[in-house]
């Protein structure tokens, strides 16, 4: 069954076995004290996406933390001016302040959103990962997300 014109609430709506194969889009940074650093994922998202998951973990020293921001792009920042202009991955989430929001992350604590749906128009750019460290920390992340494009049929007998 052709189900392009069905609106997005409509497909969110289908069984997971029906929607597209899923992959992981990941971006990692290695952080010394006192650094900002950024890192853009290899994979590209799908022109129409949904993601499934978001995870974030960091390792180091126990007690150690960073702050990291998440953004859609073409191009890996240089300064933080670049990223202030990106589109967030994810809207409102971090602490209050202009998009994309910073998230605190932890050693030992990971960060975890399960069964999200969410339909993202990325047009095919990339995760970018912005990192910093504050002084005496040093401190590893990888943040990523779960995705899959957008079916255009599911097979009658399914529905």
């Amino acid at each position: 069954m052709d189900i392009r014109n069905w609106s997005m609430d409509q497909i969110l709506q289908l069984p997971d076995h029906l929607l597209s194969r899923r992959y992981v889009v990941s971006a990692a940074l290695d952080l010394g004290a006192d650094e900002t650093a950024w890192d853009i994922s290899e994979l590209g998202l799908p022109d129409m996406a949904i993601v499934h998951e978001m995870f974030i973990f960091a390792g180091g020293a126990f007690g150690k933390s960073m702050r990291i921001r998440l953004a859609l792009g073409d191009q890996l920042p240089t300064i933080t001016a670049e990223m202030d202009r990106l589109e967030p991955l994810f809207m409102g989430l971090g602490y209050q302040g202009p998009e994309p929001r910073t998230i605190q992350v932890s050693v030992l604590s990971p960060f975890r959103m399960n069964r999200l749906r969410m339909f993202v128009p990325a047009q095919g750019r990339r995760l970018i990962l912005e990192g910093v460290t504050a002084v005496g920390d040093i401190i590893g992340v990888i943040a990523g997300i779960v995705v899959s494009g957008v079916p255009t049929e599911v097979p009658d007998c399914l529905l």
